[in-house]
């Protein structure tokens, strides 16, 4: 039987459209921000370490079920609202080649 998350606890609210999610460590390292109540629906399986931290795995072929103490759970990116509504910022551009502090003109006045 999967166990069911505390309802308030490690829960914070999305700063782009306000919905209650929970942060969980990847198992390569990566925050994940997941919606904080459990769905059937769910890509991945979550669970709380010894150490009270949330883990979380995607559900692929390999282990294609939650196992005893994981439940489903729904990445927060693929249920907000507010991502669209959000304007996206062009990222920062560099040039290419970057134009040389100053600019080494011949001497031609003197032989």
């Amino acid at each position: 039987m999967p166990t069911i998350p505390h309802s308030t606890q490690g829960v914070t609210p999305c700063t782009r459209c306000g919905a209650r999610i929970r942060w969980a460590t990847g198992l390569k390292g990566q925050r994940i921000p997941l919606d904080a109540l459990p769905s059937p629906a769910g890509g991945f399986a979550a669970h709380t370490n010894g150490l009270g931290g949330l883990v979380v795995r995607r559900l692929d072929a390999d282990r294609p079920e939650q196992e005893l103490l994981e439940w489903k759970a729904v990445a927060h990116r693929d249920s907000c609202t507010g991502i669209s509504q959000q304007r996206r910022r062009p990222g920062r551009r560099r040039p290419k080649i970057q134009p040389p502090l100053w600019n080494p003109q011949p001497h031609r006045g003197s032989r």
